[in-house]
């Protein structure tokens, strides 16, 4: 068996292997080798993030060994907040102190998904070219532009390391081409050992945590996914397609449900619980770069979250209904 440390030599190794020079600028090549670089590449390093004008510091240790990826997130500034990922299993652990809100926007992975197969099709739902270079984090770096050819999604700009096609900085952007988001490595170790105790969560008291779970508002419930859904979107911006459901396990059904629908680089979900009594006003929010939707179908409260534009969320909160014969319609 090949140790830990040998493995992310390896890796390290072949991530600096000099381009072929057909490969240069060619998007695709770029995009393949930065998934590859995600997925094999151990290291340490400190980002900045920049949202709605509050700037974190985030310690960042990412490892990859036989086992798979293990990552944590550390916030250096503000309230004690940890991101622990195991794979794809997130554990979102927060100060007691902080305030509760829907999807905390503190981010759950440091680099996003970004799907180079659905970029590079020809009906690609968001047009992709070279944008030059800069220097992020010490490191020269190529700049690729992702912009949406419709105004339901938001764009991006990526930053890639020269010599490993390590993703170093992603900014996101608004349908105007304003930047909600920010967020870049400042320091950065490649190849780096990442010991057991740099993994470990430093927020050890229970009744100071509080636990967010990526399946959305379910009360500490476990969620089942894979199932029919109850409800669906009459009509869905195209692309964008139902990846989960999510319900209590056990049986027990009561009436709360949540999809998750994607694009492949953008996502968003829909939650639908009951009433219960509560006052229940149509509105729509923005918590940093997401947007959230609230409002009701008759006894049922419908709240819609995303890293998408507001009127996304709006209308696709607007037309959910019963899903008894689901006929989605797909528009531009």
């Amino acid at each position: 068996m090949i140790a830990p440390r040998a493995l992310g030599l390896l890796a390290l190794t072949a991530a600096l292997l000099p381009l072929p020079a057909a490969a240069e600028d060619s998007v695709r090549d770029w995009l393949t080798r930065m998934e590859h670089a995600v997925a094999s590449i151990s290291y340490r390093g400190t980002m900045v993030s920049v949202r709605d004008g509050q700037l974190d510091t985030l310690a960042v240790y990412h490892r990859v060994d036989e086992r798979g990826i293990r990552e944590r997130i550390v916030a250096l500034n503000g309230p004690p907040r940890e991101i622990i990922r195991n794979h794809d299993a997130v554990q979102r652990l927060v100060s007691g102190n902080a305030p509760m809100v829907v999807d905390n926007p503190f981010p759950s992975r440091v680099l996003p998904r970004i799907a180079f197969d659905v970029l590079d099709r020809s009906d690609a739902l968001y047009r992709v070219q070279m944008a030059g270079g800069e220097r992020v984090a010490g490191r020269a770096a190529r700049v690729i532009e992702i912009l949406p050819r419709d105004g339901f999604r938001y764009g991006r700009r990526i930053w890639l390391d020269e010599r490993t096609a390590m993703l170093l900085r992603t900014v996101l952007l608004d349908t105007d081409g304003r930047v909600l988001q920010d967020l870049a490595f400042v320091d950065l170790e490649l190849g780096a050992t990442i010991r057991d105790e740099e993994l470990r969560p430093a927020l050890v008291n229970p009744a100071r945590v509080t636990r967010y779970r990526d399946a959305g508002r379910a009360d500490d419930r476990t969620l089942a996914a894979g199932q029919t859904p109850s409800w669906m979107p009459e009509t869905l911006p195209e692309g964008f397609e139902l990846v989960s459901v999510g319900r209590p396990l056990g049986g027990q059904d009561d009436g709360f449900e949540h999809l998750l629908f994607s694009d492949g680089l953008s996502s968003f979900s829909v939650y639908i619980e009951p009433v219960r009594g509560r006052q229940v006003t149509e509105q729509l929010d923005a918590v940093g770069s997401m947007n959230v939707y609230t409002g009701r179908l008759d006894d049922r409260l419908i709240t819609v979250v995303g890293e998408v534009p507001a009127r996304t969320v709006r209308m696709i909160g607007q037309h959910v209904r019963r899903a008894q014969q689901p006929a989605l319609r797909h528009f531009r």
